[in-house]
């Protein structure tokens, strides 16, 4: 490794550490993970370059500009959201602040956002300090000493705050107990929102340093790959400590460099902060758990579906009603393919809607893993991918055996990434598991040991898999497997052992339950689920690559099903059919669709806390009163105003 290699790896885990700063400081402050923060500082750059490069405004107005303005919308993210579910588990912010990050990408796509892609290209995205010299051998250039020079500034400045003004004592005061800071006087709403404001314009200084060393500086440059990285660096620091979290930054980025200077191999440096972040969870376990408040790490957002009421199911008017309905939904969904309606019956439409059916596999994998289980999954859809490159090893074996073997191998990656959910749960375990959606599309799935072709895999149908209709088919026949097995799993002594896990760790152990088991059993189950959806995406796409699998896609997955009402199977589907059918059937853009998921999840979150199955269940169960009460020869009851109605009027007001 030569000495530039070690600058330029110094200088990257600066990039690492200002971005894992900006996450402590809100971590501090509301204990949850802040998914949106990298985001907002993407749409900060974005916006810089439009004004200085189109606009021509001059460089340090715009920096005045775009800071006080990323401030502001930091302050108004935390009285809008953040503050409205204070009261919620720590995993509905997480939720929120993923549809967050959706929703400011939205905003960074616009056309009237977007700066002149020639002019930035010829010109370059403006820059403090216009130099470039040759060091050791390597060229830095006016983006590097901006790097060098202002985060060791901002990190000293930030430190200088929360230790020697009075408004940063508040900070801690209400960080480390905030109803005794309460008793002491401190307005524990106004310190959130000043940390709120102070991460909005650290998120926009970490985007304008980045981004002149990017080729993109959208929210791809400070997306997973590099979210982890910095969130590495967070947990050796224990999610406190800046000084710690700068220097596990600089060591990381030298890692990297010194990895990459031996092998030129990108994917090797994934695995390093993979076994990194793993190692930090390991050794840091205990010291993480204490650092975490009293429901902290709870998950059990978005309740189970109650089921119908025992005197309304004896009714035979609802047993006929239910009848029919349950066969209305079977021909319906056996006769999609047919309809010439909004072209169902075309081949592409065909195989969108498999393809929203392999998302209702994994919604239902991830309810049983996160909903019931209280393990939250952020690399699930990784999962799919391991199934779906199983096929691709086994395509001449037959479609059964297939599917079973892809479950399989999904079932076992799962435990292994579930291996740290023996000494830490919640949402420093999700960290866990976004580090190996990372690895996985950048190492694993690039492996001549476990794929064929890493170039890519082109995969040929067998013969009972020739058409879309036939992998339509297959998908829904998976998809009525993963019901049955997840409804099996949810009225077995597992599920209920599930639940009583999740709920009370402590309880369950005095009761005899194993945790270490029960907790490996829900990501097998949960892994072999997300594997047979794999085998969906591998027979309908037939070729695919690592790329296909990202790791964006498995918060996404996440948002699925906190829009469908995670612990309920019906929210599963109705999430996926709501993210993904929908668009399908419409034509949606891709922008409309990011816009459309984005703000509906912070409505159900916001209004809907059950999600689409509570509306779909107190619209079951008006019908079945009424229904019942018809049947008997009495009134109807008066009208209450449904869900949808209740929230329309929530929003006006």
């Amino acid at each position: 490794m030569t000495s530039g290699s070690l600058i330029l790896g110094a200088i990257t885990g600066l990039t690492y550490a200002i971005l894992a700063i900006g996450l402590i400081l809100i971590y501090r402050s509301n204990r949850f993970v802040n998914f949106a923060h990298g985001s907002l500082g993407a749409l900060a750059s974005v916006l810089f370059a439009k004004l200085v490069v189109d606009l021509g405004v001059p460089y340090w107005v715009a920096l005045v500009l775009v800071l006080v303005g990323a401030g502001a919308a930091g302050g108004l993210i935390e009285v809008s959201v953040i503050r409205r579910l204070s009261a919620a588990p720590r995993i509905v912010l997480v939720v929120a602040t993923i549809a967050l990050a959706q929703l400011l990408y939205f905003f960074s796509l616009l056309d009237s956002v977007q700066p002149d892609a020639t002019r930035l290209v010829r010109e370059g995205f403006p820059r403090a300090f216009d130099v470039s010299w040759r060091v050791a051998g390597v060229t830095l250039t006016g983006a590097h000493l901006s790097i060098a020079v202002f985060v060791p500034l901002l990190t000293a400045a930030l430190a200088a705050f929360l230790r020697l003004t009075a408004w940063g004592q508040a900070i801690r005061a209400a960080a480390e107990n905030p109803d005794a800071a309460r008793l002491a006087g401190i307005s524990v709403k106004r310190t959130s929102t000043i940390v709120w404001v102070l991460a909005g314009v650290l998120a926009a200084a970490t985007g304008l340093l980045f981004a002149p060393l990017r080729a993109s500086f959208l929210i791809q440059t400070m997306g997973p790959s590099i979210l982890v990285r910095a969130l590495g660096a967070a947990l050796v620091a224990r999610m406190t400590s800046l000084p710690v979290a700068f220097g596990a930054a600089m060591v990381i980025g030298v890692a990297e460099a010194a990895v990459f200077a031996q092998t030129s191999d990108g994917g090797l440096t994934d695995l390093v902060v993979f076994l990194f972040v793993v190692g930090a969870l390991v050794v840091r376990g205990r010291q993480l758990g204490r650092s975490v408040r009293e429901n902290a790490t709870a998950v059990g957002f978005g309740a189970e579906t109650e089921p119908l009421a025992p005197e309304l199911a004896a009714s035979a008017a609802v047993r006929r009603a239910r009848g029919v309905g349950i066969t209305g939904l079977a021909v319906t969904v056996v006769a999609l393919p047919y309809l010439p309606v909004f072209g169902l019956n075309t081949s592409r439409t065909t195989f969108l809607l498999a393809i929203t059916m392999a998302f209702a596999i994994v919604g239902v994998s991830l309810t049983i893993l996160t909903g019931w289980a209280g393990q939250v999954s952020l690399g699930h859809f990784a999962l799919v991918g391991v199934g779906a490159f199983t096929v691709a090893r086994f395509e001449s074996a037959p479609v059964p055996v297939v599917v079973v073997l892809a479950g399989l191998a999904a079932a076992a990656a799962a435990v292994i990434i579930g291996i740290p959910a023996l000494r830490i749960q919640g949402l420093f375990l999700a960290v866990s598991t976004l580090a190996f959606g990372v690895v996985a599309t950048g190492w694993v799935f690039q492996q001549t040991w476990f794929v064929r072709n890493v170039s890519g895999v082109f995969l040929t149908r067998p013969s009972l898999l020739r058409t879309e209709r036939a992998v339509y088919f297959l998908a829904l026949g998976l998809l009525a497997l993963a019901v049955v097995v997840a409804r099996n799993v949810r009225a077995t002594a597992t599920g209920r052992m599930m639940i009583a896990v999740r709920d009370n760790d402590a309880a369950a152990r005095s009761a005899g339950i194993s945790a270490t088991w029960t907790r490996l059993a829900s990501f097998a189950i949960s892994g072999f689920l997300a594997g047979t959806a794999g085998t969906v995406f591998a027979y309908g796409r037939q070729s695919f690559n690592a790329t296909d699998f990202p790791p964006a896609v498995s918060l996404t997955v996440l948002l699925m099903v906190a829009v469908g009402g995670l612990g309920s199977i019906t929210g599963a589907v109705l999430g996926a059919v709501f993210m993904f059918g929908i668009p399908a059937l419409f034509g949606t853009s891709d922008l409309v669709t990011l816009f459309t998921s984005s703000v509906g999840v912070l409505i159900v979150l916001l209004y809907l806390p059950g999600g689409l199955a509570s509306v779909a269940s107190s619209a079951r169960d008006a019908i079945a009163a009424r229904l019942a009460r018809r049947e008997q020869g009495l009134p109807a009851p008066p009208r209450e105003l449904p869900p949808l109605r209740e929230l329309w009027r929530a929003v006006t007001q």
